[in-house]
């Protein structure tokens, strides 16, 4: 009997957040849409931003996921409490905590190919994304992978391996560290390549640090080497800082290695650190946030209709993202670990919800 309440709760759930985050994720796709049409320039145009928006919606999807889980379960689990259906359980014998329980079962059912999504498609298309539309709005041929971002600058091809974004006392900024110039004559013909450790913009031009590079010609080779050099180039901060891909939307395994890095350079990396733990935390955010809404699925739900609970879940859902992003700020300042201000909100609202559940009524 218990089972058999368990998969049709379940169940239940699931048919309510696939609804919701599909209704959500096309919200989302509309103003995301909107938003770029206004920003058509150069030879970026509709047909672009309609490719653009299809490479960033996975992306939007894997983001809104969680909120989509709260309002997804108010929904399908509130549907049951409105016809009466978890009172009869309820006299049965079965617990509000094992209905809720069997609530979130339904929702982890959706979260592994959310969890999929969010570390194979999202973050290589997030890049082609960033990287094709600066690449239509500049004029230069920008690439993002793996390697770093490519771009192409007059005769040069560059390559910054590793476009880290820092923070300092809760303020972002970008550095490039490991750059590579391969300069080319006008017939195609290599001339030189030049290696950064990394790269500056002083205000009014670009500088290299720590910079060995080898000149080419009929000779032969040539090596030189220098603290300092600058860098003649028009590319502007504002377009390199534009093609680094935020940690958030990074896979694990390209965390992990931008991780790697910073250890071993002694660099700061809170926010790569927020970020590792913001995905590893995934599943309980979505748990955190699911378990919050069966108290109101239990009061509520009884007594309002869609529109009302809806209005619940996105007032819970907004406060918890602001709560979280407040208290990710409030570490940064005072040097909090990474780990404490990503799993403590999402703990102490699944405690507390869970306090209200097993509170008898």
């Amino acid at each position: 009997m218990v089972k058999l309440v368990d998969r049709y709760v379940g169940r239940a759930a699931l048919t309510g957040m696939l609804a919701v985050w599909f209704a959500m994720t096309m919200l989302f796709i509309l103003f995301s849409l909107l938003g770029e049409l206004r920003d058509t320039q150069g030879n970026y145009g509709t047909g672009d931003v309609f490719w653009f928006i299809l490479l960033t919606t996975p992306r939007m999807a894997y983001q809104i996921f969680p909120v989509s889980a709260l309002l997804g379960a108010l929904v399908g689990v509130g549907g049951l409490a409105a016809a009466n259906e978890l009172v009869v359980f309820r006299t049965s014998g079965v617990s509000r905590f094992r209905l809720a329980i069997a609530g979130i079962a339904g929702a982890m059912l959706l979260t592994v190919p959310v969890l999929i999504m969010g570390e194979w498609v999202a973050p290589a298309a997030e890049q082609q994304a960033r990287a094709f539309r600066l690449s239509e709005m500049v004029g230069r041929a920008i690439i993002g992978g793996p390697s770093g971002v490519w771009m192409r600058d007059g005769n040069d091809i560059v390559n910054i391996q590793l476009p880290l974004l820092s923070a300092n006392r809760g303020e972002q900024s970008v550095e490039f560290n490991d750059i590579v110039i391969y300069n080319f004559s006008d017939n195609s013909r290599l001339q030189a390549i030049t290696r950064a450790d990394n790269a500056f913009h002083t205000g009014e031009s670009w500088t290299l640090e720590n910079v060995s590079t080898v000149h080419f010609s009929d000779s032969g080779a040539r090596s030189s080497r220098s603290a300092e050099q600058i860098w003649p180039t028009e590319v502007k901060p504002e377009l390199l800082d534009s093609a680094v891909t935020r940690p958030s939307r990074l896979s694990l395994r390209s965390l992990w290695e931008y991780l790697g890095y910073l250890n071993e350079n002694g660099l700061d990396d809170r926010v790569y650190q927020a970020a590792l733990w913001e995905k590893i935390l995934f599943p309980f955010t979505v748990i955190a946030l699911v378990l919050a809404g069966m108290p109101f699925v239990f009061g509520a739900a009884r007594m309002h209709n869609l529109g009302v609970r809806l209005f619940f879940g996105m007032m819970l859902g907004g406060l918890f993202m602001i709560a979280s992003r407040a208290f990710q700020k409030f570490g940064d300042v005072y040097d909090l670990p990474a780990v404490l201000t990503i799993i403590l909100p999402p703990l102490l609202l699944a405690v507390v919800a869970t306090l209200v559940l097993r509170r008898s009524v």
